[in-house]
């Protein structure tokens, strides 16, 4: 879809929300109020069919049948623009039938589909619309805000021959915010020349007066060790570029343990025992397994989903 038919739905069709939500009710959420700057940002979308018949929904020439209205709330109160196609962004759905009654679901990370670069409070709405109608329907707002967090440890490493983005160097931070009543660690990858970013990913849940342990290896792969319980650490490794690599858990009955860097550039883990249990979920002591890299389609579900609610 060309930038100027997202332009057209957020201009145009915002005027011509209709009053009769009874025929369709749509519902966003996403999961936090608070988030750092280019973390993944999940929104999730409920769309009801209430108007006692089976609807097609579809893009029009004028229109876009689902999409967001991203305000920046303060100063001028500006809309947030899509990336566009000039971007690399094509981001369109299929036509859908929604059956009398039916609910569908859609999550996509907002980070790659708008212009979510700067820190703020942002009010969000989803909208869609539907052709038969002649109607767009929209939810309530929700608001979230963006922050950047608490600068840990900043390095700077190339990325080698035979890797994509060779002979480029990349900037890897750690950042520490608070997500409910714990913190969290981060961690963001960006190329040093033009700023573009790789990910933030939330990392494991980051334990008071512990200090987590980090080296790069041969590859300037990326390995953070940190403990997230009562003897209990996790070891989470990074490409270069940004890509999540994996998390393993450990644990240590007597002493904290500790990376090594071998000879030949690898590194091994003294001190531990391997856990085999699953590694702790995003948020709550795991990685976001989604890149906010930009642009870019979602990389979470593609589709919708149906489901009685």
């Amino acid at each position: 879809m060309k930038p100027f038919r997202h332009l057209l739905f957020f201009l145009f069709g915002f005027a011509a929300l209709s009053a009769a939500h009874a025929q369709f009710n749509v519902q966003v959420s996403i999961k936090e109020h608070l988030y750092v700057l280019h973390e993944p940002l999940i929104a999730t979308v409920n769309v009801t069919n209430n108007s006692g018949r089976d609807v097609r929904l579809e893009d029009t020439e004028q229109y876009q049948w689902f999409g967001f209205r991203i305000m920046s709330v303060g100063g001028e109160n500006s809309m947030v623009p899509p990336r566009g196609a000039a971007n690399g962004v094509n981001y369109r759905l299929a036509p859908l039938v929604v059956h009398a009654g039916e609910t569908v679901r859609r999550s996509v990370n907002l980070n790659e589909l708008y212009e979510l670069g700067d820190l703020g409070i942002y009010s969000i709405k989803a909208e869609i619309y539907c052709a038969e109608l002649d109607k767009f329907f929209s939810s309530r707002p929700v608001d979230m805000e963006l922050t950047e967090g608490r600068k840990i440890w900043t390095g700077v490493v190339g990325v080698p021959e035979g890797i994509e983005n060779h002979g480029k160097m990349h900037v890897f931070t750690l950042l520490k915010h608070q997500r409910g009543e714990g913190n969290l660690l981060f961690l963001r990858v960006e190329d040093q020349d033009d700023g573009s970013i790789f990910c933030t990913y939330p990392i494991a849940r980051l334990v008071e007066g512990a200090k987590p342990e980090f080296q790069f290896d041969s590859s300037n792969n990326f390995y953070v060790l940190q403990l997230v319980g009562e003897k209990a650490y996790v070891l989470s490794k990074i490409s270069v570029n940004g890509k999540f690599l994996g998390q393993t858990n450990y644990s240590a009955e007597k002493s904290r343990p500790s990376l090594r860097k071998l000879s030949n550039g690898a590194l091994q883990l003294v001190g531990g025992k391997r856990d085999d249990q699953t590694a702790p979920a995003p948020g709550s002591g795991g990685p976001a397994r989604l890149s906010d890299r930009p642009p870019g389609l979602p990389t979470g579900n593609t589709g919708l989903s149906s489901g009685l609610r």
